[in-house]
């Protein structure tokens, strides 16, 4: 058995599922789904409040009950996470210890629980088929939105996403994450053009009316809007798209990322955190633009 305790919004959660599911893979056991981190008013102080968001799509897995966790208990994953030098006594947990990639988590069995964010394709990059099909939706797009998808899937089609809100809003994911800025918007664009004459953009926002004032878009660009509280469908409309640029997020991350175009521009920014002393490297796969 693995369990993967899952924290953050849905990009966050897709990444902890994938490596979870990928571990589980490789060592024939069942994945089990921790969401008990959504219960704790605690956990979320001067962050945004999240909430499970994996239920839309098609997982191989299912969330873990009190029952199955009544031997995983809670303050273990607490204490482990302010304190490393107590978590070797904890064998049944393998916690993050960095942004970059941790090799040892092939080495691990089961019955494991992996605490962290996971932010790399080479935990799963293997079993990539799989996790593409895990996260495709179990009821289809509807009405406005199946219209953007066959928009989407459309020769040329650029899907662009601006992440604002809580990097704005709050203080302490603004320190951390920053916002990608206009220059780089624009020479993004550039590129795209550049290289892909007669593309039309796609633009996903939390912040749709910042985006339209400021980005250098023609009046071909179409926002994207009234998925506000189904992100997934967002995220599907995104990855349907040709080419990507994407924000400093992981939910634009996984809308790139799960594009199926084998010839897709994806342009990231190079920077993906402000003052953190975070190595993003083995975030970014290196056949994506970093600009």
């Amino acid at each position: 058995m693995v369990i993967v305790r899952l924290t953050g919004g849905l990009g966050n959660q897709m990444f902890q599922y994938a490596a979870g599911r990928a571990l589980a893979d490789r060592l024939g056991t069942e994945l089990l789904i921790d969401t008990r981190a959504f219960e704790h008013a605690l956990a979320f102080r001067a962050y945004t409040r999240r909430a499970y968001a994996l239920a839309p799509f098609s997982l191989r897995a299912r969330v873990a009950t009190a029952a199955d966790l009544k031997n995983w208990p809670v303050w273990v994953i607490e204490i482990g996470m302010r304190l490393r030098l107590v978590r070797p006594l904890f064998r049944r947990w393998h916690f993050e210890s960095a942004l970059r990639y941790d090799a040892s988590l092939r080495t691990l069995h089961d019955p494991i629980c992996l605490v962290g964010y996971w932010q790399s394709e080479r935990y799963f990059v293997d079993v990539a088929d799989g996790i593409r099909a895990d996260f495709t939706l179990r009821e289809p797009l509807r009405d406005a939105n199946a219209n953007l998808l066959e928009l989407a899937r459309s020769t040329g089609a650029v899907g662009l996403h601006v992440r604002r809100g809580d990097f704005v809003s709050l203080n302490n994911a603004a320190q951390v994450h920053g916002l990608c800025s206009i220059d780089y918007y624009g020479r993004a664009i550039d590129l795209v053009r550049s290289r892909c004459p007669g593309c039309h953009f796609l633009i996903f926002s939390d912040d749709p009316q910042w985006a339209r004032a400021e980005l250098p878009l023609d009046p071909s660009a179409v926002f994207v809007t009234g998925n506000t509280e189904r992100p997934e469908q967002d995220l599907i409309l995104m990855s349907a798209c040709n080419h990507h640029i994407i924000a400093n997020s992981s939910f634009s991350w996984w809308g790139a990322w799960l594009a199926s175009n084998p010839s897709k521009i994806v342009i990231a920014p190079r920077r993906w955190f402000l003052n953190a002393p975070h190595d993003a490297s083995d975030l970014i796969p290196d056949r994506w633009i970093r600009m």
